[in-house]
């Protein structure tokens, strides 16, 4: 095989824990719960900046749908609960949806404070006593609405940004696996428990999904690509990627490889199928492990990828290893 240099990269990617979206997705009604507009006045008559400019109403951000309340009120701010001071305020949103895998916030700050301390928490509760709580840490997987100071960054992988307008406002959405407990339980409620202070990191709250996919990401798992090169023969592109369980427990088939955000122009030739549960939807994925296998801790598969790719584009995607059918 020939190396082509236009396509010879390799990259390494450790313990995958988000994808970018999910089907079986349903959007929570929190138009009961929410205190403010976007552009109402709070807290000495300030309010959101540029706030007319903001979305309501059915969206849907990277493939996720969202019911952004239309109004009066649009979304749940710690300001107004906290009546514009200090101390802890919390909401408590009812879901009762079975099976939840995965959920989805809408959720900045407003005078974000940079982290290592968490100021929100996102608590997950089960019916039959599941629980988890994530905290959000400024300037990793939250941040202001505003870009004119305090926290700017996100990680981009748990948090993307999903929305900004012209003046640089934006909504970024946040993502959160949930323990595999979670599956066979009713997600009866999510609490968001802000212990800010009027400016210090309040939360500006608009959206909750939950998502029933019956794939979850798998866990411990470190996937290392190498060189792309030319076969010639074949008109193809070829790449190894081994994919190693670092963790401490064999991880059970069936296992998949999924290759999402491939460019327009580039199809996987040796493809088992096309994901209907992670997005963007029609991702190509190829299997690693068959129902019934496993792969044991400490040990690695190799899977070899087959590109076709007649535009000549450069050959990318995110890789993201799931277990079930996705």
């Amino acid at each position: 095989m020939k190396a082509n240099s236009r396509f010879a990269w390799s990259f390494l990617a450790i313990a995958f824990t988000a994808a970018l979206a999910r089907a079986g997705e349903v959007p929570i009604d929190i138009s009961a719960l929410v205190n403010l507009g976007w552009t109402s006045p709070f807290c000495d008559g300030n309010s959101i900046s540029e706030g007319n400019t903001f979305p309501s109403g059915s969206q849907n951000f990277g493939g996720v749908p969202f019911a952004i309340p239309s109004g009066p009120n649009n979304y749940w701010g710690g300001t107004v609960a906290g009546s514009c001071g200090p101390g802890t305020v919390s909401l408590t949103i009812p879901v009762g949806v079975s099976g939840v895998r995965s959920a989805f916030t809408l959720l900045n700050t407003y005078n974000g404070q940079a982290g290592p301390s968490a100021y929100l928490y996102i608590t997950f509760t089960g019916s039959g006593g599941a629980t988890a709580t994530e905290p959000l840490v400024g300037d990793v997987n939250v941040r202001n609405y505003n870009p004119g100071g305090y926290t700017s960054t996100i990680n981009n992988t748990s948090t993307i940004q999903v929305w900004t307008d012209v003046y640089g406002e934006r909504l970024d959405r946040q993502e959160y696996i949930l323990p595999a407990a979670f599956a066979s339980q009713v997600l009866t409620s999510v609490t968001i428990t802000d212990t800010g202070t009027y400016d210090l990191s309040r939360a500006i709250f608009s959206a909750l999904t939950v998502s029933t996919c019956s794939a979850y990401v798998a866990e411990g798992i470190t996937i290392s690509s190498g060189e792309i090169v030319y076969e010639p023969s074949k008109s193809i592109y070829l790449q190894e990627v081994t994919i190693t369980n670092t963790g401490t427990m064999a991880v059970a088939g069936p296992l998949f490889f999924i290759l999402e955000d491939l460019p327009a122009g580039v199809s996987l030739a040796n493809k088992s199928g096309a994901t209907a549960c992670f997005a963007p939807i029609g991702s190509s994925y190829i299997g690693v492990l068959p129902k019934g296998s496993s792969l044991a801790a400490n040990t690695s598969v190799v899977v070899e990828l087959a590109y076709k790719d007649p535009s000549g584009v450069a050959i990318s995607y995110t890789p993201l290893t799931v277990i079930g059918i996705p």
